[in-house]
């Protein structure tokens, strides 16, 4: 007899099919700065209420921007105070949400900024800021040098607003974890086969990592001189000179988690170092210490990464570098980007200082003497940009 045909399965005894899936929302900003300076910011002041000076036109967000700047203020209801304010140039345009801010820089790193603010640029209103921004007469207490006010300016440009597609659920994939795990690695000292001599300091480190991040290292650790370097315990201790232990622990420090040290200010302006960390050297050196204080330190880091020609480094400390230049500061820290290969700092300075309105306030500080003094060769090149540009 013929077995009898099975029956075909129910929908309910059919195996469940998972499906999973996911859409995002997101909006991108575009974030730029601009830095104006006003030299000669009493004579404008003189002028009186009304009248206003405007820095060059800049661009974020594929938008073109100037900063108006009334030195006595907008009206004279606002007499008594600086007024500034945020111009939107470009003309094709219907509605631009933007948070900015304005800050003021002081001569020794201090500085006064106006909460950020969220407003909409449209063809009728093309112009937002803050009429009493700041009483004129605190400013030129605090944040006036050689007659020049430094203003920076920082703008968020919304630029889209979208919900993206909805799509299977992804796999998710943490983030790369290795620089955690070298940096835990370097706490824990397992394995570790060289102990570098700094000051009346110990770093017990590992010699394949120190070679495998600089090329200094390396050659003295595996290049051919490598066993004249040993002494008698095999390489076992190498005594670091001319570095201060706070600065070789920046070093320690970027070559297993490729970043600074984690130093930041505090609300007071004194610097904090996070609790994370084991360097005796950076933390005492940060108790106290002033923003000022901590552009130096970072000086520092800069020429220890060109001495051991730690690439990234360097241009971490360049780009910190030159988020702080200013009339005081300028000269010298052209003559370190000079001295220690720091082209685009370099190039950052020279611009700075050939721009209209500073080089006068630059060449009546004692950093531009230093500069001249000692590199005549640099200052040529601040002449050539003026040269370039055809402006004094």
């Amino acid at each position: 007899m013929a077995a009898a045909p099975s029956a075909s399965p129910s929908p309910t005894d059919a195996p469940l099919s998972l499906s999973h899936t996911m859409s995002m929302h997101s909006t991108e900003f575009v974030r730029g700065s601009h830095q104006f300076s006003i030299a000669g910011y009493t004579l404008h002041k003189r002028i009186g209420v009304e009248k206003s000076v405007r820095s060059g036109a800049f661009e974020v967000g594929g938008y073109s921007w100037t900063v108006r700047c009334y030195p006595a203020g907008f009206t004279n209801e606002q007499e008594g105070y600086i007024s500034l304010f945020l111009e939107l140039l470009s003309t094709d345009v219907d509605k631009i949400t933007v948070i900015f801010s304005f800050e003021i820089k002081g001569p020794v790193g201090n500085s006064f900024e106006q909460s950020r603010v969220w407003n909409d640029f449209t063809r009728n209103h093309k112009s937002w800021g803050f009429r009493k921004f700041a009483k004129i007469e605190s400013l030129e207490s605090k944040y006036l040098m050689n007659d020049c006010l430094t203003i920076r300016c920082t703008v968020e440009v919304q630029k889209e607003s979208r919900t993206g597609a909805t799509r299977p659920y992804f796999i998710t994939v943490p983030p790369s974890g290795i620089c955690q795990d070298l940096a835990q690695l370097l706490d824990s000292k397992q394995g570790s086969d060289v102990t570098f001599q700094v000051g009346q300091n110990d770093y017990d480190a590992h010699k394949v990592v120190f070679a495998m991040r600089s090329p200094v290292f390396s050659a003295q650790f595996y290049g051919l001189l490598a066993d004249n370097h040993g002494g008698s315990d095999g390489g076992r201790h190498v005594r670091i000179h001319d570095l201060k232990p706070a600065t070789f622990e920046a070093v320690l420090h970027f070559i297993y988690t490729d970043s600074l040290p984690p130093v930041e200010d505090d609300d007071d302006d004194d610097l904090l170092l996070s609790q994370s960390t084991n360097y005796p050297g950076l933390r005492e050196a940060a108790v106290g210490c002033s923003k000022e204080s901590r552009r130096e330190m970072i000086c520092d880091w800069l020429a220890a990464a060109d001495r051991y020609d730690l690439e990234r480094m360097r241009l971490l400390c360049e780009s910190a570098l030159s988020e702080t230049i200013d009339v005081e500061n300028a000269a010298g820290t052209l003559e370190l980007a000079d001295r220690h290969h720091s082209p685009q700092l370099k190039a950052f300075c020279v611009d700075y200082i050939a721009s209209p309105g500073v080089l006068k306030a630059v060449l009546a500080t004692g950093g531009y003497r230093e500069l001249k003094a000692n590199s005549p060769s640099v200052v040529a090149d601040v002449l050539e940009k003026l040269a370039s540009t055809s402006s004094c």
